[in-house]
């Protein structure tokens, strides 16, 4: 039996947001990609985004995967649910 679920479609978002002591910021580009800085070093992390309803799934270019949630134009993150590690660095991003 097949159940017609509606699908409900990525919602594209742009905007930035900064961690309450200034050092981390999140862009979120209206093409599906972010980037995160960390205090003045350019793209530390970056990947693409999806946002469903107010679930947002971060995958990062390297393996990691975060999940947050966007609501009311405020951003939470939880953990990284697949730590990556980049060769140049060998530490898990955390």
């Amino acid at each position: 039996m097949m159940i017609n679920a509606p699908v409900l479609p990525h919602i594209p978002v742009s905007g930035v947001w900064t961690s309450p002591d200034g050092h981390i910021c999140l862009e979120l580009r209206a093409d599906g990609r972010f980037v995160e800085t960390r205090e003045g070093l350019p793209e530390v992390f970056t990947g693409v985004y999806v946002l469903v309803g107010e679930t947002l799934k971060l995958f990062e270019d390297h393996g990691a995967v975060v999940s947050g949630k966007l609501s009311n134009g405020r951003l939470s993150l939880g953990i990284v649910e697949r730590p990556a590690f980049h060769a140049d660095r060998e530490a898990p991003i955390l």
